[in-house]
């Protein structure tokens, strides 16, 4: 199959290493992609799992760099956009969103929505709460809800990077997260692709809270009416 990660900053620098290890000991009939258009800063150290050495490179190439010995990753140091989604998302990929971007998961919803055979992970978290979400499309037919579904917020305008200036890149707020909810996020998509591999799906979403465990919840939306 073919992977996606889409963000390779926070979250997604989290998720790559697991998600090699986990997808090398299944098989090696994978391809994996890691999607990023912005560079590391100094501001990133504290949260995200970039090298010192890495400063001022792309953070998908970074990430890349750092498994020389596998041959089936690629960097794609570009946003995702309306005019590359079409050849970066195909038939029976798995995408992993690790961006913190209405835009973003609205254009992967149409796209995939587009699809016959297509699965999504959803992934985001703000200081110490997070969220996963698993999208499933088989044979042209949403196995589970899409993103959309219970979360129209996605559909509200927001930033999307793919369409901006570097200095107006450069210009946004970098957003106040920890590294331990970033770490959670990351954990909670791969236990989500693990019982997809599994076809153990048992929850559609799971919210999060760090310092409030006990408001944490997963959640199945196919027991809401009219999902489908």
């Amino acid at each position: 199959m073919r992977y996606l990660v889409v963000g390779c900053g926070g979250t997604g620098s989290h998720l790559v290493p697991p998600l090699i290890t986990y997808l090398s000991s299944h098989s090696n009939d994978w391809l994996l992609g890691l999607m990023d258009g912005d560079d590391v800063e100094e501001k990133n150290f504290d949260r995200q799992l970039f090298e010192p050495s890495a400063l001022n490179e792309n953070k998908a190439t970074a990430l890349r760099k750092a498994y020389p010995h596998i041959k089936n990753i690629a960097a794609i140091p570009n946003y995702l956009s309306k005019d590359n989604i079409a050849d970066t998302i195909q038939e029976n990929s798995v995408v992993l969103i690790c961006v913190d971007n209405f835009p973003v998961r609205a254009l992967i919803e149409d796209h995939c929505l587009t699809l016959d055979n297509v699965v999504v992970i959803n992934g985001g978290n703000e200081i110490d709460t997070g969220s996963c979400q698993i999208w499933v499309r088989k044979d042209g037919v949403n196995v589970t809800p899409k993103l959309s579904f219970l979360h129209p917020e996605i559909r509200q305008p927001g930033v999307d990077r793919a369409e901006m200036s570097c200095q107006q890149i450069a210009e946004l707020p970098g957003g106040e997260q920890l590294i331990t909810t970033n770490m959670s996020s990351a954990l909670w998509m791969l236990i989500a692709l693990m019982s997809f591999h599994n076809d153990t799906i048992s929850y559609t979403e799971l919210q999060f809270n760090l310092n409030a465990p006990n408001k944490s919840y997963a959640v199945d939306q196919r027991e809401v009416p009219g999902w489908a």
